[in-house]
């Protein structure tokens, strides 16, 4: 607790906010905060996303006209993409307007003829270098009660032996992300991403594992709506457990009512197929469909500070009956921006409602639970949380990231009771590789 103590301190010390590694999806639920807009604007400039950032300036001038630096930020922005229209009508607006003064006029005029031997290219890339490690109190997910259910019988749970059967132990996670992108045009772009995660765990002996992933996505603005398809695979190799591959599809959509109110809601399906083994030859029986959705409504109460409201309705199809299920649930999000980085606390309930008993731990009951998780996290750049190495090159696209996460699941099944704690810190360095495509 005593990081959580350092944290808020540090929250009350520092009151502005700078420059994160902030996400879409904090954009699409901010549309109006005119700094953390500049701010993601600047960063999806410095990775080639040009796209995304005309997108963000354009917002951000219908809604603050006034504003000179907006307006000669994007100017800049679509001369370098070479948007011959666009750029035209912008100088002859600017060029009439009686509030742009002289200064600002030589300004574009210098804009204008100032010229450069190479354009910047459509296509962007970035490396992400990640370590996490999490620190969990349950990871092998001893039951409350210490008891398991076995043929309608409750029977001790297996001694703690710090190799198969864990309470205490830390999870180490270094993951290498490649994400390649194209703008498209002004309102579109498209995004791949190749990723490979190695994860150990500290004590326990089973749970290791390295996945491969990788995920293909299209951006389109269409008026008030900000639509994103996509597609991922993923397939994890474990120690000593069945391997899967998981295959998914996804429609996501932000539409945008006015500078205060935003809704978010997506579609999606997956597929996870298990490997049958010598070891495993009954692993497929594990096989399942998942089809999820969910809407949410983001209010801004300020230009820092957000409450979104999730509403979460999943199917899960396994080929065991007693794993299929019907999910729904709520989650609430509380997002503020400080300087240090945005904080956020979470709360989501699910209920989990099993179609079939599992015979082998009772015939009479059906599973059903209900899960309440938790979390508190503070994400950021490096240098906003350690100010005095601002001004190093080394922390130049560092960020980091702390989370904390309770996790309590009530169910009627004392094999699935249980309550879990997990506290992660994490850094990411980002390498950005636009000059391979100049």
């Amino acid at each position: 607790m005593r990081i959580f103590f350092f944290i808020f301190i540090l929250i009350f010390v520092q009151t502005k906010l700078s420059a994160a590694e902030i996400t879409y999806q904090e954009i699409l639920e901010n549309p109006t905060d005119l700094e953390l807009n500049l701010n993601y604007a600047k960063q999806q400039e410095k990775t080639g996303n040009l796209k995304l950032t005309i997108s963000t300036l354009e917002r951000l001038n219908m809604l603050y006209p006034e504003n000179l630096d907006i307006k000669l930020y994007l100017l800049s922005i679509l001369i370098e993409m070479d948007s011959a229209v666009k750029v035209d009508l912008m100088v002859r607006t600017m060029m009439n307007d009686p509030n742009t003064s002289d200064e600002t006029k030589k300004t574009i005029a210098k804009l204008l003829t100032s010229t450069s031997d190479e354009k910047d290219s459509k296509w962007f890339a970035y490396l992400d270098l990640k370590y996490l490690q999490t620190d969990e109190n349950n990871v092998s997910g001893i039951t409350k009660t210490k008891k398991l259910l076995q043929e309608d019988n409750l029977i001790p749970y297996p001694a703690v032996d710090d190799k198969l059967v864990v309470e205490k132990d830390k999870t180490f996670n270094r993951t290498a992300a490649l994400t390649v992108g194209r703008n498209i045009n002004d309102t579109s772009s498209a995004f791949f991403n190749i990723s490979l995660d190695v994860k150990t765990i500290g004590k326990k002996v089973t749970g290791d594992s390295d996945t491969i992933s990788s995920s293909l996505s299209y951006f389109k603005i269409l008026g008030n709506n900000y639509i994103s398809p996509y597609a991922y695979w993923s397939k994890p190799n474990y120690r000593r457990a069945e391997d899967y591959e998981t295959k998914g599809y996804g429609l996501s959509n932000t539409y945008f009512f006015n500078d205060k109110h935003n809704i978010n809601y997506g579609l999606s399906f997956s597929e996870t197929s298990y490997n049958m083994s010598a070891a495993f030859s009954t692993a497929d029986d594990n096989n399942n469909d998942t089809y999820s959705s969910y809407i949410k409504h983001n209010f801004n109460f300020t230009k820092k500070s957000q409450l979104g409201t999730k509403l979460i309705l999943n199917r899960v199809e396994a080929k065991k009956e007693f794993d299929s299920y019907d999910s729904s649930g709520i989650n609430l999000t509380y997002s503020h921006f400080f300087q240090i980085g945005t904080l956020k606390l979470s709360s989501t309930y699910l209920r989990n409602a099993y179609d079939k008993p599992e015979t082998f731990l009772s015939e009479f009951k059906t599973r059903d639970d209900e899960s309440f998780v938790n979390s508190i996290s503070l994400e950021g750049q490096i240098d906003q949380l350690i100010p005095f190495i601002k001004n190093s090159k080394y922390s130049d696209g560092i960020f980091y990231t702390l989370n904390f996460r309770n996790s309590d699941v009530s169910s009627n099944i004392a094999n699935h009771d249980v309550e879990r704690k997990f506290f992660t810190i994490g850094l990411t360095k980002r390498f950005n590789l636009n000059e391979l495509f100049k």
